[in-house]
């Protein structure tokens, strides 16, 4: 995942204009892609959303205990993923299922800002096309607004 990131020049040419970049992991379980973001040093803050509580505390310990050095780069929240405002956002990680995949990929349509980017494990985001794939781990990275399917206008004929 973190890999097809590092190698899109846009991300790369933020960090290297030392632009605060920002990294959501919905549905982040025990935070390990969260701390995985921190210890990759290439965003600001590295947030992970989880609905379970105990899952939410398990990385909150974790958090406490094992990520000391990135206390202030990383936080974990006890959020359910659809109330989350992705408009700050500049890199969502989700390693939704099949069956939510095509409501997360409209919400993240509607609140994501142009320029920003997901990365997907394993399912694909239906009418959205990926800049980037990896197919032997089943990666795909995505970007806002050039992965939306393109509507076909059909010109109306005057009678």
């Amino acid at each position: 995942m973190f890999e097809q990131i590092r190698q899109h020049p846009r991300i790369m040419q933020k960090l290297r204009r030392q632009e605060n970049i920002r990294f959501v992991d919905l549905g982040s379980g025990d935070g390990r892609v969260v701390f995985r973001a921190a210890r990759e040093s290439i965003f600001s803050k590295c947030i992970g959303v989880e609905i379970n509580p105990l899952l939410h505390v398990w990385s909150s310990i974790r958090r406490f205990v094992q990520s000391h050095r990135y206390w202030t780069t990383t936080n974990v929240i006890l959020q359910d993923l659809w109330s989350v405002d992705l408009r700050n956002t500049d890199v969502v990680a989700v390693n939704g299922l099949h069956p939510i995949m095509d409501n997360l990929g409209k919400k993240m349509r509607n609140e994501m800002k142009n320029g920003s980017f997901v990365v997907s494990n394993v399912f694909t985001i239906p009418r959205w096309k990926p800049i980037g794939t990896s197919s032997k781990n089943g990666v795909y990275l995505y970007s806002v607004p050039e992965s939306f399917e393109k509507k076909v206008i059909i010109p109306q004929t005057r009678r």
